[in-house]
């Protein structure tokens, strides 16, 4: 790392810009160096717990997106103004399972969702655009976002509906739009899991995953996809508890079990196959530190030293915040980890503020936008209209063999609704208004419980409203018949031979390998409301499917088509 490595992409600075770089890095006491690597996660908006993390001198701190508007902003505020060098925000502006931003914020289709869409260029650059401008009006200035994983896998919840499908041209280009527009809106890019999730069924948060691809294979899936991200100027990328064992084994072929390392603690990975044989020059942020796929490698006082040492720039998270910067702190002051590998981290971030201007909006006054101009960014009817095209375009119906579509109250008047229980990991759940839907064009609906069987002289059709939300911790990604149909015997039961039946998924784009013999099936990829409200005028004719498959959702499987 030179100061010629800060005049070219992603940082691009110009001579005064470096000067601020350089004056703020020789101003920094040792403390104040391992505070720049660290970013804590705030939870809690009270002043005397961000006076807590303030005490840290981090370099940045992350919020949860899906906060209260105001909550957020006021936090911004504090915390800036709080802060002698400008922190980093950082959030996962996510739609879908991360939620929306600020409560109050526009709503929008998932990654997979987006990938549907007729329109995905477009849609790609338009929810960029909406994530930068609403997340800049609540603070953020670096989200860790998008995700540029591969759909391989259609057992990974975790990939499952962030990312932008299975085809990796497609995934490369719609990160390479979402980037460029979310970067030119003044929002730092993360391009995440590096090596490279999707592959392994398993949860990196639950325990260490495996990219287990031939070396061949990934420098033209995931590798070419990760170099796209760095020509398209991608400010930083998400170093994963993910291992890429065909790597180390081209560098070591004895290389054993214990040899091959996750990502966030792998020098191979980060600065052998990341920074030189890709070129990456831009920051590498640890994913959350108190993943199992971390946790899982060693104790605490082993893994802090190796997260930097092996080539990430910031530690993000931590298991106990005090301890492990106290551990950060000791081992920056010991040398454990070198002063040249500090320095070299410590200059990206700040290379990373100065490329966002921070410095200058520090002295202008300007981190934070004005509140009424957040309350203008925030859910205006742009950012509204730029949802319901992306929505009305990649709803896609993936199979209707009984000629069931379009339905209607004069047809199928009697509904029996057998839709999942909501569930949420950060905010409250997504309203399930569907039924109001129905009932508002005529239908007359019955919600599934206990004391119902299904039968055709009671019921002209059947709606499955499937969302089985996942993001981590909880195991399985499938349907949860047991929930859908209240009661464990009535689990078994299936409707389609006897009434006409269709299901509807508002998440999950596999639920055929649950139900590959239902006739009628349509992937929706979000549960959110204008998606709910497009359903109800596609299934009645009102409005025409246009969505197209990103993935396989027949899992393979031959009677999935019939």
């Amino acid at each position: 790392m030179n100061i010629e490595d800060l005049k070219k992409s992603p940082y691009n600075l110009n001579e005064k810009d470096i000067e601020w770089v350089l004056t703020t890095w020789t101003s920094l006491t040792d403390e104040e160096k391992a505070g720049q690597m660290f970013i804590p996660l705030c939870m809690d908006l009270g002043k005397e717990n961000m006076d807590r993390i303030l005490d840290y001198k981090p370099g940045g701190v992350q919020r949860f997106a899906s906060m209260p508007a105001d909550a957020l902003r006021n936090s911004a505020e504090y915390l800036q103004s709080k802060s002698k060098i400008p922190l980093l925000l950082t959030g996962d502006l996510e739609f879908g399972t991360l939620g929306t931003l600020g409560t109050e914020g526009t709503e929008f289709q998932t990654q997979i969702g987006t990938a549907a869409s007729t329109e995905w260029k477009q849609d790609a650059e338009n929810m960029a655009r909406i994530a930068a401008r609403e997340g800049g009006a609540l603070g953020f200035n670096w989200s860790f976002s998008p995700v540029v994983d591969i759909n391989y896998n259609f057992r990974s919840y975790i990939s499952s509906t962030r990312s932008f499908g299975s085809n990796p041209e497609k995934v490369s280009a719609m990160g390479n739009i979402y980037i460029q527009a979310l970067q030119d809106e003044g929002m730092a890019a993360c391009a995440k899991h590096w090596p490279g999730d999707g592959i392994d069924e398993r949860d990196q948060h639950m325990v260490t995953t495996h990219n287990t691809l031939s070396m061949e294979e990934w420098h033209k899936t995931y590798g070419s996809i990760y170099k796209t991200m760095i020509d398209s100027g991608v400010l930083s990328i998400m170093s994963a508890h993910i291992t890429l064992a065909a790597w180390d084994r081209e560098l070591n072929p004895e290389a054993g079990v214990k040899e091959i390392l996750p990502a966030s603690i792998s020098s191979n990975l980060n600065i052998k196959l990341l920074r030189e044989k890709l070129g990456f020059n831009g920051v590498i942020i640890s994913d959350a530190t108190g993943m199992a796929g971390l946790t899982s490698q060693g104790a605490r006082e082993k893994l802090v030293p190796m997260v930097i040492n092996s080539g990430c720039d910031i530690f993000l998270f931590s298991v106990e915040d005090d301890y492990d910067f106290s551990l950060l702190i000791k081992f920056v002051k010991d040398g454990t980890i070198p002063e040249k590998r500090v320095k070299e981290a410590v200059l990206r971030i700040l290379a990373l503020k100065a490329s966002l201007g921070l410095h200058i909006k520090q002295q202008e006054g300007t981190l934070i936008p004005a509140k009424k101009t957040a309350d203008n960014i925030l859910g205006c009817s742009e950012h509204k209209k730029w949802r319901d095209e992306c929505v009305s375009s990649s709803i896609t119906l993936v199979k209707d063999t009984q000629k069931l579509l379009p339905v209607s109250p004069e047809t199928n008047r009697r509904v029996l609704l057998i839709q999942s229980t909501p569930v949420a990991f950060f905010g409250p759940p997504e309203e399930l208004h569907f039924r109001d839907y129905l009932e508002d064009a005529g239908f007359e609906v019955t919600m599934m419980a206990e004391d119902i069987f299904p039968s055709p002289d009671f019921f002209d059709l059947v709606i499955y409203l499937v969302n089985q939300t996942r993001f981590f911790g909880s195991g399985s990604y499938f349907a949860d018949w047991q929930d859908l149909h209240k009661g464990l015997m009535k689990s078994m039961m299936r409707t389609w031979d006897s009434i006409p039946t269709m299901m509807i998924s508002l998440s999950n784009p596999y639920h055929l390998f649950d139900a590959p013999r239902v006739k009628t099936y349509i992937n929706a990829y979000s549960p959110i409301d204008a998606v709910q409200r497009e359903l109800v005028s596609l299934i009645t004719g009102k409005s025409q499917f246009k969505g197209t498959n990103p993935v396989d959702p027949f899992c393979g499987l031959e009677d999935a088509k019939l």
